[in-house]
């Protein structure tokens, strides 16, 4: 469980990146943050592995508050948490099977990862994880000969090879076409009712919210302007968390392949 209490994150520039927030995300949920570009969406996922951290409240994962994490203890922390980036963050030199077993590092140790002496045990997870988001048969491929949907499958296979507790996506979607967004989105929420994994996903596309959350929570200037099931979720809602009527940008559109 994930629980945000009075979390507030002001930037060295006076800038208010977080305020208040008070959110509980229960084991298993797929959640969806919403917001236009500056709402809050990124530094909040962030702040789940503290790639930045909150100055004030506290944030709790499994019931312990992650903010006086250093050094070992935040190591530690990162290995329960998967990282998905809209950059795909791939070594594009080294092929497929290299990059996913990257996932192994923070269990594995940096010298046997610098001389590549992985269990056999690790290699049989990273293709098997291949195999999950069917992309196995780029297994020998470099990185950068892969399309932006297949460099993000691998990136989603490093992070199950991980064996994580938490998924964060920030905005996994936003250099991809509709067809490739759909499918990026199909296999994480697969992964997510599968393997019960907590999953956090940040987007600005309101359909694709739609399509595949269970809960949405809705950001706007660094807050939390709305917090439900996706059953109860409007245009009228979207538009209220916006601040605006809803314009065609705010689509992905585009049907899901086969």
């Amino acid at each position: 469980m994930i629980e945000f209490k009075d979390v507030s994150l002001v930037y060295p520039n006076g800038t208010e990146g977080l305020k208040n927030i008070n959110v509980t995300i229960n084991d298993g949920e797929f959640v969806v943050i919403v917001g236009l570009s500056g709402a809050g969406k990124s530094t909040f996922i962030r702040s789940v592995n503290r790639l930045v951290t909150p100055t004030s409240g506290f944030l709790l994962i499994d019931d312990e508050d992650i903010l006086k994490y250093r050094g070992s203890d935040l190591r530690k922390l990162r290995t329960k948490i998967g990282m998905i980036f809209q950059s795909y963050n791939l070594v594009n030199r080294s092929n497929v099977l290299k990059n996913v077993i990257a996932g192994r590092l923070g269990h594995t140790g940096t010298l046997r990862s610098i001389l590549n002496l992985y269990k056999k045990e690790d290699i049989g997870l990273a293709y098997e994880s291949l195999q999950r988001v069917n992309i196995d048969d780029k297994i020998h491929s470099r990185a950068d000969e892969l399309s932006g949907g297949q460099q993000q499958r691998v990136s989603i296979a490093r992070v199950l090879t991980q064996k994580p507790n938490y998924i964060l996506a920030d905005e996994p979607v936003a250099s991809l076409d509709p067809p490739t967004s759909h499918q990026v989105m199909t296999y994480l929420k697969k992964i997510n009712k599968e393997d019960n994994i907590t999953t956090i996903v940040n987007l600005h596309f309101i359909d694709m919210a739609m399509e595949y959350a269970d809960r949405i929570i809705g950001m706007r200037a660094g807050e939390v302007v709305f917090d439900g099931p996706v059953s109860e979720v409007s245009e009228k809602t979207f538009e209220e968390i916006y601040g605006r009527t809803i314009r065609e940008d705010d689509l992905r559109g585009g049907a899901q392949e086969s």
